[in-house]
């Protein structure tokens, strides 16, 4: 049980979402949809090579999925992706809700301070 909880903790995906340019970047697609680097670079603080390096990562996460359109690249989310990997992560994580009680045992005992 807490072994399927370590493990999806420790995933590309979960991690791709601890950088704050990522989610500001993930945010930028749920508003806008598909767009192009320049676009979701607009507004943001780093450049684009940045912002390119950071999709990029979303995308080995499989967050976003890239299409390509003569010279122009264009990313969007892969919102079944995204879904599914949710609910497995909360599949492995609901045997938590009734094993991590915090300081139960504490105020239960009296020990409390």
């Amino acid at each position: 049980m807490a072994e399927a909880a370590i493990g999806v903790l420790d995933t590309r995906f979960l991690k791709a979402l601890t950088d704050p340019a990522r989610v500001q970047i993930v945010k930028k697609l749920i508003l806008l949809g598909a767009c192009d680097v320049s676009t979701i670079a607009r507004g943001l603080s780093q450049d684009r090579s940045v912002i390119s390096r950071h999709l990029n990562t979303l995308e080995q996460a499989g967050i976003t999925a890239s299409r390509k359109e003569g010279r122009q690249v264009f990313y969007d989310l892969d919102g079944p992706y995204i879904v599914n990997k949710v609910s497995l992560i909360l599949e492995a994580l609901q045997p938590m809700a009734e094993l991590c009680l915090p300081f139960q045992d504490i105020s239960e005992t009296g020990d409390a301070a």
